[in-house]
C-alpha cells in the first residue's frame, strides 16, 4: 500500500494520459472520415495515402484491453481517496460511452473506404483508353483544308484508320463500361465514378461519333465538286430564262384577258421559282461541303460566285412583287368594271323610282312617300359615293392609257356622271317640299328596325320556356340569364318612349301609333313572363342552396363522429334526413314546374 501511495501521481498521470490518447484517437479517426468520405475527388496517390493512413488508425479498432485497464486504474486511483470517484467515474463512462458510438460509424467507412478504394483503382484502369479516344476525337476535329482529290483521298483514307483504332478498343471499352457499371450499383459509390463512367461512355460515344462524321464530310466533299460543275451551267441558263420572263410581264385593260393571262404568268412564275430555287439550293449545299474544309482562297473564289448567282435570283423577287402588282391592279380593275356596270343598270331603276315618286299620292300615304323619298336620297347618295370612286379609280387606273379598251371605260365613266347629275337635281326639286317628317320618320324607321327583331326574339325565347337544371351551378347560371333577360326587357321601354315622342313630332303618325301600341303590349307581355321566371328561379336556387348546405352540415358531422369514434345520434340523424328528403322533394317540385 506504501507502493501504491508512493505511486500514486505517477499512475494517474498514465491513466489520464490514456484516457487524453484514446479520445484524440476517435478525433483522428473521424477526421479521416471525413476527409474520406467526401464529395471531393482527389488523386490516386493522395486517396491512397489517406487511405493507408486511416486503416492504420483502425487496428484494434475495439480497445477492449484499453478499457478494462482504465476502468482497473479508476478503481486503484480512487482506494486513495473517493473525492473525485463520481467525476472520473462519469469522464470513464463517457469516454467509453463515445467508443460505443463511434464504433459503428468507424466500421461503416472501413467498409465505405474499401469501396471507394476499387473505385480510384477503376479511374487509373480507364485512364489510358481516355487519352487514346481524346487524342483520337482531338484527330477528328481538328481543321484540314484539302483543295484537291488527291488530298481528300489521303484524309479519307488517314480517317478510315482512325476508324478501326476505335473498333480495335471497343470491347476493352465495353468491358470497362460494365466493370465501372457493376461498381456503380454499391452501396456507398461516390459520386466521381458515375461521372467518370459516364464521362467514358460519352467519350467513345462521342469520338466515334465524330471520326464517323469526319469520313462523311470527307466523301461528300468529293462527291459535291462533281455536281457544282453540272449545277453552275443549269443556274445560269435558268436565270436567263426567267429574265426573259419578267420582261413580258404586262397590264391588259380587259378584266377577263387580264385574269388569264395573270392565272397563266402566276403558274409560270411559281414553276420558274421552284426551278432556280432548287437548282440555288442543291448548288449552295454542294458549295458549303466544299468550303466546310477546303482553303480560304478556294472559299473565298466560290463565295464570290455564288454572290453572283444570288444577286442574280433577285429576278425571282422582282416577278413576284411586278405579279402581285399585276394580281392587285386586275382585281382593282374587275372591281372598277363591276362598279361601273351596276352604276350604270342602277341609272334606269333611278329613273324608275324618280317617276313614280313624282306620280305617288300624298295626301293619305304620306308615310309611305316619305319611305320611298328617303329611300331614293340614300340610293343617291350611295351612287354618287360610288361615283366619286370610279372617278378617282378611272384616273388611277385607266389615266393616260393610249388603248381602245381603256378609253371605252372612261367614256362610260362620263356618261354615269352626266346622268346620276342629272337625276340629283330632279330629285332635289321632288323632295324639296318634305317637311321635317322625313327625318323624324327615318329616326323613328331606325328604331322600329331594331326594336321588332329583339321583341320577336324575346317572344321565341319564350315560346322555347326555361331548360330543367341538373346541378345548382346550372340553377345559379339560369338564374344570372332570366335575370339579365328580364333587365334587358325593362330596359327596352325606354326605347318605347323614345319612339313615341319622335313619332308625336310627325304631322301624320297613325300607322307609327298603331305599331308603337303593339310593341308596348308585346314588350308589356314578356315582361310579366320574365318575372314569373325570375321568381320561380330564385326559389330555385334558394331551395337548392339549403339543400346543399344541409347535406355539407351532415357530412361534417357524420365525418367528425367517424373520427372520435362515435355513432352520430339516431334522432338527429332521422331529423336531418326528413329535412333532406323535404328539401329534395320541394327542389324537384321547383324544376319541375319551371
Amino acid at each position: 500500500m506504501a507502493c501504491w501511495s508512493e505511486n500514486y501521481h505517477f499512475i494517474k498521470e498514465v491513466y489520464d494520459f490514456r484516457v487524453e490518447e484514446m479520445n484524440k484517437w476517435m478525433d483522428a479517426l473521424e477526421e479521416s472520415s471525413k476527409k474520406l468520405i467526401t464529395n471531393k475527388v482527389y488523386t490516386s496517390r493522395e486517396f491512397r495515402r489517406m487511405r493507408d493512413q486511416f486503416r492504420y488508425q483502425c487496428k484494434n479498432l475495439k480497445r477492449e484491453e484499453l478499457k478494462v485497464w482504465l476502468a482497473d486504474m479508476l478503481k486503484l486511483l480512487n482506494q486513495k481517496s473517493d473525492q473525485n470517484l463520481e467525476t472520473e467515474k462519469k469522464r470513464l463512462e463517457a469516454l467509453i460511452q463515445r467508443h460505443t458510438e463511434v464504433l459503428p460509424g468507424i466500421e461503416e467507412n472501413m467498409r465505405k473506404v474499401d469501396v471507394y478504394s476499387r473505385c480510384y483503382q477503376y479511374v487509373d484502369d480507364i485512364t489510358p483508353l481516355l487519352k487514346l479516344l481524346e487524342d483520337l476525337r482531338r484527330k477528328s476535329t481538328e481543321d484540314i483544308h484539302p483543295d484537291s482529290t488527291e488530298q481528300v483521298t489521303t484524309f479519307i483514307e488517314n480517317q478510315e484508320a482512325n476508324i478501326a483504332k476505335i473498333e480495335e478498343k471497343r470491347g476493352e471499352f465495353q468491358q470497362l463500361l460494365k466493370r465501372g457499371e457493376k461498381l456503380e450499383g454499391q452501396a456507398d459509390c461516390p459520386d466521381f465514378l458515375k461521372e467518370q463512367v459516364k464521362g467514358l461512355s460519352e467519350l467513345f460515344m462521342d469520338t466515334e461519333q465524330k471520326a464517323k462524321l469526319k469520313l462523311d464530310i470527307l466523301k461528300n466533299n468529293e462527291k459535291a465538286w462533281q455536281e457544282y460543275e453540272e449545277d453552275k451551267v443549269t443556274m445560269v441558263n435558268l436565270l436567263d430564262q426567267a429574265d426573259e420572263k419578267l420582261r413580258n410581264i404586262r397590264k391588259l385593260f380587259d378584266p377577263q384577258q387580264g385574269a388569264e393571262d395573270l392565272s397563266m404568268r402566276t403558274e409560270q412564275a411559281e414553276k420558274t421559282r421552284q426551278a432556280n430555287e432548287a437548282c440555288f439550293t442543291k448548288l449552295k449545299a454542294n458549295v458549303d461541303i466544299i468550303c466546310g474544309i477546303c482553303s480560304p482562297d478556294k472559299k473565298e473564289e466560290l463565295g464570290k460566285i455564288m454572290k453572283g448567282f444570288e444577286e442574280r435570283n433577285a429576278v425571282l423577287t422582282n416577278t413576284d412583287d411586278r405579279i402581285s402588282k399585276l394580281k392587285k391592279y386586275t382585281t382593282d380593275l374587275q372591281t372598277f368594271v363591276d362598279k361601273k356596270e351596276a352604276s350604270l343598270a342602277w341609272l334606269k331603276t333611278g329613273q324608275e323610282q324618280l317617276d313614280e315618286l313624282m306620280k305617288f299620292p300624298g295626301e293619305d300615304k304620306s308615310d309611305e312617300k316619305l319611305l320611298m323619298t328617303v329611300k331614293m336620297q340614300k340610293d343617291m347618295e350611295t351612287q354618287l359615293t360610288i361615283l366619286a370612286g370610279l372617278i378617282t379609280e378611272s384616273e388611277r387606273l385607266l389615266g393616260g392609257k393610249n388603248n381602245s379598251v381603256a378609253e371605252g371605260h372612261l367614256l362610260e365613266v362620263e356618261q354615269v356622271k352626266n346622268k346620276l347629275e342629272e337625276l340629283n337635281n330632279k330629285l332635289k326639286e321632288v323632295s324639296g317640299e318634305i317637311s321635317e317628317d322625313l327625318h323624324h320618320w327615318a329616326d323613328y324607321q331606325a328604331e322600329l328596325k331594331t326594336f321588332q327583331p329583339w321583341v320577336t326574339e324575346v317572344e321565341e325565347r319564350i315560346k322555347g320556356g326555361q331548360k330543367k337544371p341538373t346541378s345548382l351551378s346550372e340553377a345559379q347560371e339560369m338564374l344570372k340569364s332570366v335575370q339579365e333577360f328580364d333587365t334587358d326587357i325593362k330596359t327596352r321601354l325606354g326605347n318605347l318612349d323614345k319612339m313615341t315622342e319622335t313619332v308625336t313630332m310627325m304631322t301624320q303618325h297613325e300607322k307609327a301609333d298603331r305599331e308603337i301600341t303593339e310593341c308596348r303590349e308585346r314588350r308589356q307581355v314578356a315582361e310579366k313572363v320574365s318575372a314569373e321566371w325570375v321568381e320561380k328561379t330564385q326559389k330555385l336556387v334558394q331551395q337548392w342552396e339549403e339543400l346543399n348546405a344541409t347535406v355539407t352540415e351532415v357530412q361534417g358531422w357524420v365525418a367528425a363522429a367517424e373520427k372520435v369514434g362515435e355513432s352520430p345520434n339516431q334522432d338527429t340523424v332521422d331529423a336531418t334526413l326528413n329535412k333532406l328528403k323535404g328539401f329534395f322533394a320541394e327542389k324537384q317540385k321547383l324544376v319541375e314546374a319551371l
